[in-house]
């Protein structure tokens, strides 16, 4: 069962707590540790400058409260998390945590920092009624290439600190390209986070999608070669277990869709596509234009700095072709934007996952520490770890399924389908990896479903002609079914143990 992979965290915890019972500074780490087990996964966002961070967090929470300027606070690693009562707090260097007092405007959340700079906080914590951070909590990190080498040094040591605590369970990478500095980062990353096959979770998303394109309605067509080639790419292969395109402002900008703003792309869409044709050559152009039949250029201003001209683009021909009000039209645009995509992979690859991904990053830790600081009495623990961060199924699970993605498998058709589902790449549960209902999770059919899956492909792993990359997914796929059938087994037998 996934949570089991808690409960040995929580176990291994425990014991280095009786072990470092006398050791303070080690007691501190191992308390912390022991907290993050029963807190919402961390997932945070990372890039360099102009990235786009925080134009996509803002999509994600669904609502624009993070600030997407260059201010100070931009330079301070900010969580979000979920609460009905919204409160932002900063926990400042000396360890003094005090509240930050905040403004929302019409496009962020502006905060008074009250003199002090980003170099005198650790951290942000922002509480808010957001539907994106109901399950996890977010993190926003400062640019990894700020001009200053403190702040863009403060957001590795977060993610990937030298004591083995990384900051974050999973992290979202923002390409704009690929850059050196960027397979750099990420094989930092990886190589403070792996053990074996496993290591945190990370998602790419080449952001600011539509500038690829130019913006064109046609942008979509260059974004998919690019993601191609990012896919296929055996740096970023190795590291990331997905890769996405995403417009970040076309999202957010569904997200606050308007009935009015509706209104306002309707009747631009409706005038004749001559007419309108010159006006989307350009931001410029769209703003600075005359006709007197146009919204006021304030107006025009907020659609351009909300939506981009690759989403004015996206709704006119949405409208055109039959969108007839503002919740259907921010459906679509939410799902061209590439973010919808995107929400279903943190919810499959991380949400789904977090047990194994919250269990690694706690354990790996207690490794760390085990290692840096030996005790009589401390090989039998490290023995322990060293076992559960081997047992990585889930791990090399969602590898394999990047890898899919970027059509890195000698298999038809149907079965690299039947093996991304295996796998858990439409979703964990049992039953959907079985393409079975929900009320069949303890029936027979489960069993036979899952005994005639690993028949299969254990036959596909026999086949003498694969290429290695292409038998370690076939016994990877042989595995999960050996999972699912163990899993089974546990929940048909325990009736009869309880009684």
């Amino acid at each position: 069962m996934p949570h089991s992979r808690l409960t040995s965290a929580r176990a291994i915890v425990d014991s280095a707590q009786a072990l470092y019972a006398d050791d303070h500074a080690a007691l501190r780490t191992l308390t912390r540790l022991a907290t993050r087990i029963d807190e919402p996964l961390r997932v945070a966002i990372v890039g360099s400058v102009k990235a786009g961070k925080s134009t996509l967090l803002n999509g994600l929470l669904g609502e624009r409260i993070a600030p997407t300027d260059a201010r100070e606070c931009t330079r301070i690693v900010t969580w979000y998390h979920y609460g009905n009562a919204p409160s932002v707090r900063g926990t400042l260097t000396t360890g003094t945590v005090q509240t930050v007092p905040a403004r929302r405007q019409s496009s962020r959340l502006e905060l008074d920092l009250g003199g002090l700079t980003a170099e005198d906080f650790e951290r942000i914590d922002v509480t808010w009624p957001a539907p994106g951070v109901r399950d996890i909590t977010l993190i926003d990190t400062p640019g990894t290439e700020s001009l200053s080498h403190d702040v863009a040094n403060q957001t590795a040591e977060f993610l990937a600190h030298e004591d083995g605590v990384a900051g974050a369970d999973a992290v979202i990478y923002l390409l704009r390209s690929l850059h050196e500095s960027d397979v750099r980062y990420l094989q930092e990353i990886n190589a403070r986070t792996r053990y074996g096959t496993a290591r945190m979770g990370t998602i790419a998303v080449l952001s600011r999608a539509d500038e690829v394109g130019s913006s064109r309605l046609t942008a979509m067509i260059s974004i998919n070669d690019v993601v191609d080639r990012l896919r296929k790419h055996p740096d970023l292969a190795s590291m990331c277990d997905a890769i996405v395109p995403v417009s970040g402002l076309m999202g957010m900008g569904a997200a606050s869709l308007r009935q009015a703003d509706f209104v306002v792309f309707r009747d631009l869409a409706d005038r004749d596509p001559k007419t309108t044709e010159h006006l989307l050559l350009s931001a410029e152009h769209f703003i600075a234009s005359k006709e007197s039949w146009l919204p006021n250029e304030q107006t025009r201003i907020d659609l351009v700095d909300r939506f981009g001209m690759y989403g004015i683009r996206i709704a006119f021909a949405a409208i055109r072709g039959g969108t007839a009000d503002a919740e259907s039209l921010a459906t679509e645009l939410t799902r061209r934007s590439g973010l919808e995509e995107l929400r279903r992979l943190i919810d499959v690859n991380f949400s789904q996952r977090q047990s194994e991904l919250k269990a690694h990053a706690v354990v790996l830790a207690v490794n760390e520490l085990l290692r840096r600081t030996p005790k009589p009495g401390s090989a039998e623990l490290l023995a322990r770890t060293d076992e559960h961060l081997t047992n990585a199924q889930a791990f090399t699970e969602m590898q394999v399924v990047g890898r899919i993605a970027a059509r890195g498998y000698a298999l038809p058709l149907e079965a690299l389908t039947e093996l991304e589902r295996l796998l858990g790449g439409q979703g964990t549960a049992d039953h959907v990896r079985l393409g079975l209902a929900a009320d069949d999770h303890a029936s027979h059919q489960m069993r036979d479903v899952a005994i005639a899956h690993l028949r299969r492909w254990r036959a596909f792993a026999a086949d003498p002609l694969l290429d290695r990359t292409t038998h370690r997914a076939c016994k990877a796929a042989e595995r999960s079914c050996e999972e699912i059938i163990e899993r089974w087994i546990l929940r048909t037998a325990l009736p009869s143990n309880a009684s």
